[in-house]
């Protein structure tokens, strides 16, 4: 982009803080509006999760993918921006076990997991 710009960035949640961290990186002005705590809404209610198991072939499961790959990279990098105030972020890869309890259920839980592996 040229020039520098004056942005607003409405909500401090991981979207508007990711949003508003590489307008600033990109040399912008960047004013962030919260009305509560940062991260204190929508962030923190869905426990942080990067989900992929749920997700079936198209887009977001790419999305998911992609954010997966990343988020221990931006993890490091905000660490090194930010050093001890940063905290721990708790960031834990976690897998998830799904029971099916009839053969119907069975059946459809193999053929999900069959398209998600076709996906990859």
């Amino acid at each position: 982009m040229t020039g520098l710009r004056r942005v607003v960035v409405i909500g401090a949640g991981i979207m508007g803080a990711a949003c508003a961290r590489a307008l600033a990186q990109d040399g912008h002005q960047v004013t962030v509006l919260e009305r509560g705590a940062v991260a204190g809404q929508t962030s923190s209610h869905c426990e942080g999760n990067l989900l992929v198991s749920d997700k079936g072939p198209g887009m977001e499961l790419e999305l998911a993918k992609a954010a997966r790959a990343r988020w221990p990279q931006v993890a490091a990098e905000l660490a090194a921006e930010l050093g001890e105030p940063l905290g721990d972020i708790e960031f834990e890869p976690k897998g998830g076990l799904v029971v099916a309890t009839t053969e119907a259920g069975g059946a459809a839980l193999t053929g999900f997991a069959a398209e998600q592996r076709g996906a990859a």
